[in-house]
């Protein structure tokens, strides 16, 4: 139960597939149309080419300096990259998303955590847009959280992410949903709430918005607050979903949906 108290935010963000060929078909260097705009495809690669191009410089670097040193020359192994496309878009969405909420309640990207935080605990370079766009998002909801009107947590609320606490490893599986309940912090219990309230909130704006995406970037989902589990992996607790057209098909062809990282 002590891990199953440990909430924290995260920046998680997602998008929603589609499989019919909508505008992104008409227009295919569009990534997502938004509102008042588009990401385009060139946007995102630039982002992701320079980690590529930073990472790959360093890596070759590193291979004279061993050579220089004595070191046997050997091929080198494919770069391991530690974003994709789909994670730069989900980010520039999310952003996009979160600072049009910033805006309407009249607040100011909280102090933080840093690039330069989210850089080491991340392993990322500050020096990368990705990582300031990334590090962006962590503290818009930060600011966000201290903006909402706290919700009032139903026990559906608390089944589900009891329930994610448990399928992620972040809690005792023996624990049940009445311990869980009666054991919740007043703390967590204030947490859940405006995360609770944010998600009610970015539902009306998703959509509201409309936003249309590419359907190469695949099907993903919205991690507003998450908890560690035993391993260090981030555990979604609460998420905002984007489940297709209520009919059972996961696919849309005009879809709402912003927000990840995943």
């Amino acid at each position: 139960m002590q891990r199953a108290r440990r909430l924290a935010s995260t920046a998680v963000v997602a998008v929603l597939a589609v499989t019919g060929l909508t505008a992104c078909q008409q227009s295919p260097d569009v990534a997502a149309y938004i509102a008042g705009g588009t990401i385009t495809e060139a946007r995102i690669q630039g982002i992701y080419d320079q980690v590529r191009d930073e990472l790959t410089a360093a890596r070759d670097k590193a291979q004279q300096q061993g050579e220089a040193n004595g070191a046997s020359a050997e091929p080198l192994p494919p770069l391991t990259m530690p974003i994709k496309q789909r994670d730069v878009l989900n980010t520039l969405l999310s952003v996009d998303l979160l600072r049009k909420s910033a805006q309407a309640h009249g607040v100011q990207p909280a102090g933080s955590p840093t690039v330069e935080q989210v850089a080491q605990a991340r392993n990322f370079s500050p020096q990368w847009e990705y990582t300031q766009l990334y590090a962006e998002t962590y503290r818009l909801r930060t600011a966000l959280q201290g903006a909402m009107a706290p919700a009032e947590l139903t026990d559906a609320d608390l089944r589900d992410v009891h329930q994610r606490l448990i399928k992620g490893g972040a809690a005792d599986p023996s624990t049940t949903f009445d311990q869980f309940k009666s054991t919740l912090s007043e703390q967590n219990k204030a947490l859940l709430q405006s995360y609770v309230a944010m998600r009610t909130e970015l539902e009306k704006t998703v959509e509201k918005d409309h936003v249309k995406l590419n359907p190469r970037y695949g099907a993903q989902q919205v991690a507003l607050l998450s908890a560690q589990s035993q391993d260090g992996n981030d555990v979604p607790l609460v998420v905002l979903t984007l489940a297709g057209n209520g009919a059972g098909d996961p696919y849309v062809t005009d879809v709402s949906a912003v927000t990840t990282v995943s």
